[in-house]
């Protein structure tokens, strides 16, 4: 019947049995293609349906990213396959036209299944807070390349080694409009494999003027939102060429450093007179220290035959050095502090600015609030405690100094 009515219309010019086949070819492709949609969707009900009962996991990932969607156009281009063999077997051109555009069209389901896995790879690990962005683009990346040259030999119908022999030439032009890519699909790789930079991490990068977290890592730039919400882009390579600091060993350790100096005026420094030292023994932490240093000073220096009436000779206590072990031990016995891990008051080389005294220890927070309160109540109280020790502070003259003279 099908013949017999194409036979009735006039515009035909290759016969009616050939158009018939036409029909029935597009017919049994739709007829496919509705067939394995409903298993599709069937196959989704059933697979949704198990996966309620899991947590969330890589099958999840998979079906976010449309895997079996995509996968059911498999069935779908067997069945065309199989028609056109059976339809046109007697028409050379058309099945090596149908064939040809079959063979594009397998390319391109392919290649979007593996975008599909690798888009739930990607998924997935972001979820660990370990991206593998940048591997996922640079796989993406030789995926473009390997179906551009198989659908470029489908077209021009010729091997694929020949191909390839003739690109072989333009390598080096090649090389040099793709750098950047190169370059970042090297770095990107790299960051990721080893980790040195996650999305996540606070890192500072002078020669990038960035200083914040990490919100993107991409196959060529990694994007950091700066602590002023800007954001800065950088290029991947330059993460593994230049400084960066990665502040992500402070956050897992639970703990951030305190290191910070004040400056004494040298000429403040003196020996300990025996009314500076009754002062100084009824303050907290300080009356056994200077009872055993006594101790210890009398015996070496009953030792040695030197004329006692001259202050330099032997060994005294001086001002500075008890105030340093009263830092010590404030610093010891602070509740900020961590005191698991180490806590220091020591002296630094002398400068034009007077004798530095660093204070160096781990706050018990990694909140940049808490952080600056701890930091900033030591120094306070630091600042205000020196003169009791009859030191001062340096600092370059201001106009209030001038205008006292």
């Amino acid at each position: 019947m099908v013949t017999e009515w194409l036979l009735s219309l006039e515009f035909l010019h290759y016969g009616a049995n050939y158009y018939a086949d036409w029909l029935i070819f597009g017919c049994g492709a739709v007829a496919a293609y509705f067939l394995f949609y409903g298993i599709y969707r069937l196959t989704i009900f059933i697979v949704e349906k198990i996966l309620r009962k899991k947590k969330a996991g890589f099958h999840h990932s998979l079906l976010k990213k449309k895997l079996y969607r995509r996968a059911f156009y498999i069935p779908t281009m067997i069945v065309i396959n199989a028609l056109t063999k059976l339809l046109f077997g007697g028409s050379p051109e058309t099945v090596s036209f149908l064939m040809s555009v079959l063979s594009i069209c397998s390319v391109l389901v392919t290649c979007s299944i593996l975008f599909s896995i690798l888009n739930a790879f990607d998924d997935s690990f972001s979820k660990k807070q370990a991206s593998i962005k940048g591997i996922v683009q640079s796989a993406k990346t030789v995926i473009y390349i390997i179906v551009v040259i198989f659908i470029i030999c489908l077209l021009l119908k010729v091997e694929i080694l020949k191909l390839l022999a003739g690109l072989a030439g333009a390598s080096a032009i090649m090389m040099l409009v793709f750098k950047d890519s190169i370059l970042g699909l090297v770095a990107g790789i790299q960051l990721s494999i080893n980790k040195m930079v996650m999305p996540g991490d606070w890192i500072e990068m002078a020669s990038s003027d960035a200083d914040g977290t990490v919100v993107e890592i991409s196959q060529i730039t990694v994007k950091v939102q700066n602590w002023d919400n800007t954001i800065t882009t950088i290029p991947a390579y330059d993460l593994i060429t230049k400084p960066v600091k990665n502040w992500r060993g402070m956050w897992a350790s639970g703990v951030r450093r305190i290191k910070r100096s004040i400056y004494i005026d040298m000429t403040s420094v003196q020996f300990c007179t025996q009314e500076m030292l009754d002062k100084f023994r009824k303050i907290q932490y300080l009356d056994e220290y200077i009872s055993r240093k006594e101790a210890e000073i009398t015996e070496h220096n009953n030792a040695l035959a030197f004329d006692k009436e001259i202050e330099i000779n032997g060994r005294h206590l001086t001002n500075l050095g008890i105030f340093r072990a009263y830092l010590q031990r404030y610093l010891e016995h602070h509740p900020g502090l961590n005191h698991e891990s180490m806590i220091m008051a020591r002296q630094l080389q002398p400068t034009n600015l007077g004798i530095p005294i660093e204070i160096y220890g781990f706050a018990k927070t990694i909140n940049w609030t808490e952080y600056e309160k701890i930091q900033s109540d030591i120094f306070d109280y630091i600042l205000s405690s020196i003169n009791y020790f009859e030191l001062r502070i340096y600092q370059n003259p201001s106009w209030h100094d001038y205008r006292k003279k």
